[in-house]
């Protein structure tokens, strides 16, 4: 389990027509963006308590916030190498803490009381206490994810487009085939360290998008509840 440096998230969206102008715009941008590794389907099941803390204190904009999600890579969901990660904000500041899994998971084979069980079984140290406390499954997101970074390092930029969002508290086993309708646009998050404020407000400044809170999870849940 680690515990990286607080950094700045900067999430922006516009519509998935935009996406050539706004790799373009990363691409020949001042600070040399380039292409820092191939793109990849990114997926994450998010957790929550039984009475919804995690999406409440998003929606309330609480000063403090966290969440805890099992992320994972790439399209084959009988072997997932799954890192559970929760993620923490306070203000506009945010870290996670990770632990990756020892074991694969078969998604497709599995029930929400096993996968409980295993996680209580492959989850050790500190880190344990989170799937206890955040033990209700209630979302999964799909979406492919570009990775750009700056010249120097020093700020990242990611674009995530064809964005698909799957209802998991109704059901008994993974819901993998059933997504919700979603608005088709993309989001861009620029990423760098809590002591680059200025370096980040330089480069929104040019940005030709505006800067909007934005949760996959929180818009992927009241997604799901209007589909229901």
């Amino acid at each position: 389990m680690t515990m990286p440096t607080l950094r700045y998230e900067i999430k922006m969206t516009t519509a998935a027509y935009h996406l050539p102008e706004v790799r373009s715009w990363v691409r020949l941008h001042q600070a040399a963006f380039f292409e820092r590794y191939p793109p990849r389907q990114v997926s994450s099941l998010y957790f929550d308590t039984l009475e919804g803390e995690c999406l409440d204190a998003n929606l309330i904009g609480a000063h403090e916030r966290r969440k805890l999600r099992l992320r994972w890579y790439g399209t084959d969901l009988t072997a997932v190498q799954g890192i559970l990660e929760l993620k923490c904000k306070t203000g506009s500041l945010g870290w996670k803490e990770v632990f990756s899994l020892p074991n694969t998971l078969d998604l497709s084979q599995i029930s929400w009381e096993a996968l409980e069980q295993t996680l209580r079984e492959q989850v050790s140290g500190p880190f344990a206490v989170w799937p206890a406390y955040f033990n209700r499954p209630m979302l999964l997101t799909r979406y492919w994810r570009e990775y750009y970074e700056s010249m120097d390092r020093q700020v990242r930029i990611t674009i995530d487009s064809e964005l698909q969002a799957y209802e998991q508290f109704m059901h008994l086993t993974p819901n993998l085939t059933a997504p919700a309708p979603l608005a088709d646009v993309i989001v861009v998050e620029v990423k760098a360290d809590g002591n680059l404020h200025r370096r980040v407000s330089n480069i929104l400044s040019s940005f030709p998008m505006q800067v909007s809170r934005n949760s996959k999870y929180v818009n992927g849940v009241l997604e799901t509840l209007g589909a229901l």
